[in-house]
């Protein structure tokens, strides 16, 4: 049954390549559907076959991954870790050769564009700067609209996805930091809690993200200043 409605529900996506980003860190990129369209900041379910081999739907074999690509560079992808002994699911994204396919459905985004003329703030725990990427190109495509961005990433192995290519946009628009601690991570934040005007996005763990949004309302930021990827 479950089997049944997610072949009705998705569409079959096929792999184009795949990247290493850093120590294990992969981004898969995948052709666009005819029909296919998301906004920056999306995220869809994604599942590890094509269903085309007799193959059944479970859990283990369908995860929400936020959508790396902006729909301008015309590849759908996304970033994930994988570590040894990987799950089945991301074993098959190893597996998979381009040419080959698979699944895609239920596209949401928790950040879609709210028209705000504010800076704004990323703040991301490891690969959940992918859910930024595309925003932070989307704001630098049109400058009249958008102020000053500054994105903070964290990550304690040291490892930081996109950190080269981050750091050749432009610096007059763009600001990027990179830590490994979370000392080093609130006492960037609290440099930016200076200004009333900020708009905080935030993409990381429960825990992750509940402690940031704490921090910041603990410093007097407004609850709707504050946008959680949930």
């Amino acid at each position: 049954m479950i089997t049944t409605i997610v072949r009705r529900i998705s569409t079959p996506i096929t792999l184009i390549s795949i990247e290493k980003e850093t120590f294990g860190t992969y981004t898969f990129k995948f052709a666009v559907p005819e029909k296919s369209k998301w906004t920056p900041g999306a995220y869809a379910h994604f599942l590890s076959s094509d269903l085309q081999n007799g193959e059944k739907v479970n859990k283990e074999s369908v995860r929400e991954l936020s959508i790396m690509s902006h729909p301008d560079e015309k590849f759908i992808g996304f970033t994930t870790r994988i570590r040894q002994n990987p799950s089945d699911f991301k074993q098959c994204l190893l597996n998979l050769k381009p040419g080959e396919a698979i699944r895609m459905f239920k596209i949401g985004n928790h950040f879609k564009d709210k028209g705000t003329d504010k800076p704004i703030v990323f703040i991301s725990m490891g690969v959940g700067l992918a859910t930024f990427r595309p925003l932070i190109l989307e704001h630098l495509k049109d400058a009249t609209k958008f102020a000053s961005m500054i994105n903070i990433n964290i990550d304690r192995s040291g490892n930081f996805v996109y950190q080269e290519e981050l750091a050749k946009l432009d610096e007059s628009k763009l600001k990027n930091v990179f830590v490994t601690n979370r000392d080093d991570l609130y006492r960037v934040i609290s440099q930016c809690i200076n200004s009333d005007d900020n708009i905080y996005y935030v993409v990381g763990s429960t825990e992750f993200n509940k402690s940031i949004r704490d921090f910041l309302l603990e410093n007097n930021i407004s609850k709707k200043a504050i946008v959680l990827d949930e």
